[in-house]
Parts: C-alpha cells; sequence; structure tokens
C-alpha cells in the first residue's frame, strides 16, 4: 500500500507539467489562428483596395 502511494506521489508533479505543458500549447495554437485571422483580414483588404483602384483607373 505504501509502495503505491510513493509511487502516485512521485506522478503527481509529472502529470501537473504535463497538464501545464497541454495548456501552453492549446494558448500557442489559439494565438497563432488569431494572426491568421488577422493577417487574412489585412491581406484581403489590401487586394480589394488594389481592385477597386484598378477598377477606377
Amino acid at each position: 500500500m505504501r509502495s503505491t502511494l510513493r509511487a502516485v506521489a512521485k506522478l503527481q508533479p509529472l502529470i501537473a507539467r504535463q497538464r501545464k505543458a497541454k495548456k501552453c500549447v492549446l494558448k500557442s495554437v489559439a494565438v497563432n489562428h488569431a494572426i491568421y485571422l488577422l493577417e487574412t483580414s489585412v491581406s484581403s483588404g489590401i487586394a480589394n483596395s488594389h481592385q477597386t483602384s484598378a477598377l477606377r483607373s
């Protein structure tokens, strides 16, 4: 019984690190997605402004 408790106690920090790493990965994915959306929005806005200026001339 005591050896089982020791094994569980040793695993707890590892599990906590894994959870923390998973949170960091999820935050990184969310930030990358937000940047991607911003880039596509800006680039489509620039493309549209070039098209309308070409139509005027």
